[in-house]
This record gives structure tokens, sequence and C-alpha cells, in this order.
């Protein structure tokens, strides 16, 4: 009681009289005050667990209800795509670590979608989504990027083109988005192509992995490519022909809700996009880590994480 009252700068008394009325709503004896000093009953020990969920519960409706300010979330949920958890991601987290008690990162199709954020079942998206923006969303970019075309190391045709690729190889297709996929027919149809006889794969892995050993071609980004390249795998990068035709990665909140937390995902991208992805994009692709643009803003400091393998 003494310790209890110290604590919450209340008197002895005090404490002591909360405790019976407490007793007297619950009608239960919580204290065996026979003994010195007091010791809880049976009933006393059982409901203590039940007493320290709900305070629990209230700490932690108390740090939602400050969301966007400097208190640690209990949980965070976060759809990111594929690519970007792949490379970067992962260096990210690290750095954004302590803004919540537990992340929830999920790369599938459905998480890295507008709608994702906007129906509330994830309360951020970093995502290339190309579908038009709900009502109640705010869009941030973050990385515009161009699409490359991925070839076997061994296609030593000495006139790359698309028409030639449609014949000698066949196109493998990366990913569930049918936007995308509708956005790259027509880039192809507008440069004559239809490409038939096609692969279609849910991983980029899988996909360059095809590709490396020669059982087809692909259209992908430098992000998506990036780790292939520095490990060796046997794959060309080409630039896409005609018109540049690239993506924009953008981090994904509710209007007005989250904006600090959105800002810290955002500074922390920037920092691994600049200091690791762009050196060896320019080390990588040399050839077109020039086309690669990150969308700088207000900056938060972090520390630097280890570079890229």
């Amino acid at each position: 009681m003494v310790a209890a009252a110290e604590r919450l700068k209340l008197s002895q008394p005090a404490i002591s009289q909360m405790i019976r009325s407490l007793e007297q709503s619950l009608g239960v004896q919580l204290f065996d005050r026979a003994v010195r000093p007091p010791v809880l009953t049976l009933q006393g020990t059982a409901l203590l667990q039940h007493a320290k969920a709900i305070t629990e519960s209230v700490d932690q409706f108390r740090s939602t209800v400050r969301l966007g300010g400097a208190a640690q979330l209990p949980l965070l949920r976060i759809g990111v795509l594929n690519s970007f958890a792949t490379t970067v991601g992962p260096y990210v987290f690290k750095q954004l670590r302590n803004v919540a008690a537990e992340w929830a990162i999920d790369s599938g199709f459905q998480a890295t979608r507008y709608r994702a954020v906007a129906e509330r079942n994830f309360d951020f998206a970093i995502t290339a989504d190309e579908a038009p923006i709900p009502d109640g969303i705010e869009v941030t970019p973050l990385l515009s990027e161009p699409f490359l075309l991925i070839v076997p190391a061994s296609y030593k045709r000495e006139r790359v083109s698309l028409q030639n690729l449609s014949k000698d190889l066949d196109l493998i297709r990366f990913g569930r988005d049918p936007a995308l996929h509708i956005r790259l027919d027509r880039e192809l149809a507008r440069r004559g192509l239809i490409a038939q006889h096609r692969y279609h794969l849910d991983t980029t892995e899988g996909v360059l992995s095809m590709v490396a050993v020669g059982s087809g071609w692909t259209i992908l980004s430098p992000l998506a490519v990036i780790k292939a390249l520095a490990r060796g795998d046997a794959i060309r990068a080409l630039p896409f022909p005609g018109k540049p035709f690239q993506r924009t990665i953008n981090i994904v909140s509710l209007k007005n809700q989250g904006q600090e937390i959105a800002a810290q995902i955002r500074d922390a991208s920037i920092d691994v996009l600049t200091n690791q992805f762009i050196p060896q994009a320019k080390r990588f692709l040399p050839q077109h880590a020039h086309a690669i643009t990150i969308h700088r803003g207000r900056r938060l400091r972090f520390r630097s994480p280890n570079n890229l393998p």
C-alpha cells in the first residue's frame, strides 16, 4: 500500500480506501489482512491477471489515439511491394523498428493496393499501384524507375529488338497486377508486338531464374533485378526501346492520419535508396541509373545501416 501510494503520489490511507471500495463493488476479498503485510487472496491473484490485461489495453488504446505522434504503436500493418520488400525493405524496417511493438508486413498483391489502406485492412502501403486513387487516401511519391528488358546473358543477337526477342524467346510475365499487365500489353502493341507463349510467375526470383537459364525474357525495373545482378546471375539489362516507360513507387496513407509515421517511413526509405540502392545501380546498371529518380523532401536523421549485399 505504501509503495502504491508513492508511485501514484497519493496517501497510504487513500490507497487503502480505494482497495476497500473495489472489494465492496466486486463482492470479493482481494487481500488477506490476517497476515502482515497483507497478501493477495486466491481470488485477488486470479483477478490480478485480468486487471493487468485491462491496463495494457488502455495503454495500447492511448498509443493508437496518439497515432502520428511519438508514441510507439502496439501494431503497425503495412503492405509492401515485393521488389521493395526483398531489397531495401529490411534496412528500412530496421531503422523503424521502434515505431511499433509489432509489425505485420505483407507483400501480397492485395496488400499493396490503394484499397488495402482505404478499407483499413492496412495502415500504410508502399506500392506502384496504378488504379484510381480512392477518396481519403494520400499518396506520396518515393521512387520513379524505368522498366528494362531483361534477357539471358547468353542471348548474343547483335541487334536486340522486341520483334527479335519475341521470335527467339518466350515472354515471362511477373506478378498479378492486371493494370500493369494491360499497360505492358499496350506498350508492346504500340511497338507492333503481341508476344505469345508466355510463362507467368508470382515471384521476381522465379522469373529471373528462368531468364538466367535461357527460357525467356521479361520486363522488370532496376529495383526488381539489382540483387540478381549483384550476385552475378546470368542476365543482361537492356533499355526499353522508344519512349521511356517507367513506374512510380508511392507511400500510401490515410489523409490526416499518421502523417508523422508516414514521414518516418519515407525518410528512412530515401536514406537507404540514396546511400545503398543508387550506388549499386550505378555499379551494376551504369547505362540506366541516370533514369532513376528519388523524390526527396523533408528528411529526418537516421543512421545509415550496413551496405546491401
